[in-house]
């Protein structure tokens, strides 16, 4: 994927739409799994063969996937409404929770390379902290003007990267976050990370057919018509969480 499929990738806003799966009984709920000797699985993190950045006991019998855009309001609300609840099934090791940062505006490019920058262990909180923020960050893309579009249609989807990045103030937004300016810097230079992004953006319109987000999956499966923290919650118990 080029720089302008990047671009013009990431201007999609609608929410695709799924036929209802058939009703299934609710299955009874896991037994709690004990965490690495004095850790919890909260803290237990890692990078997934698609890209994504995942939360929580790798072998968890309810696997929770999230499509999620920094840039999307809804994702937005989704991370605050469910911080607390999510979380605790988390803990409980009955439930896996995978982050896979998806492009819907221009902005999520330079934003995903930075909040996984230092990999699966800060992605969350700094995800977090991005969704938390988010308001603020992306009203400096007022500061993007036409001059600065014209220029990145020279440049690559690297240096693209950067120079929005610069405009909306988040290479110093992770350096109070504990990501180095200059380890900052070279995540958005880095080519691999763009790779990533076209992976997992891939899979997500090839496998998934998504095309907004947030979007959740529950063991390979799409819950339809479901984007907030209450109705998501009875899903993950349904499944067994």
């Amino acid at each position: 994927m080029n720089k302008m499929m990047i671009l013009a990738s990431a201007s999609i806003l609608a929410l695709g739409g799924c036929d209802k799966a058939a009703e299934t009984p609710a299955k009874p709920s896991a037994a709690p799994v004990a965490a690495p000797a004095g850790s919890s699985w909260t803290e237990v993190t890692s990078v997934t063969p698609d890209g994504g950045m995942l939360m929580g006991n790798p072998a968890a019998p309810v696997k929770l996937v999230e499509y999620g855009a920094l840039s999307c309001p809804h994702c937005a609300k989704f991370s605050m409404d469910s911080a607390e609840g999510l979380k605790a099934l988390v803990a409980k090791g009955t439930v896996s929770y995978e982050l896979r940062t998806f492009l819907i505006h221009p902005q999520d490019v330079p934003a995903s390379l930075l909040a996984r920058c230092n990999g699966a262990g800060p992605f969350f909180a700094i995800a977090e902290q991005m969704f938390a923020t988010q308001n603020d960050w992306l009203a400096k893309s007022s500061s993007i003007t036409a001059a600065d579009q014209q220029s990145w249609a020279t440049m690559t989807p690297n240096q693209v990267a950067a120079s929005m990045a610069d405009k909306l103030g988040l290479v110093e937004f992770v350096q109070q976050r504990g990501i180095p300016a200059e380890k900052a810097k070279a995540c958005l230079a880095d080519a691999e990370g763009i790779k990533t992004l076209e992976k997992i953006a891939k899979v997500a319109t090839d496998d998934y057919k998504i095309s907004g987000t947030p979007t959740f999956i529950i063991n390979g499966q799409i819950v339809p018509n479901v984007t907030t923290w209450a109705d998501l919650s009875p899903e993950l118990i349904k499944a067994g969480a």
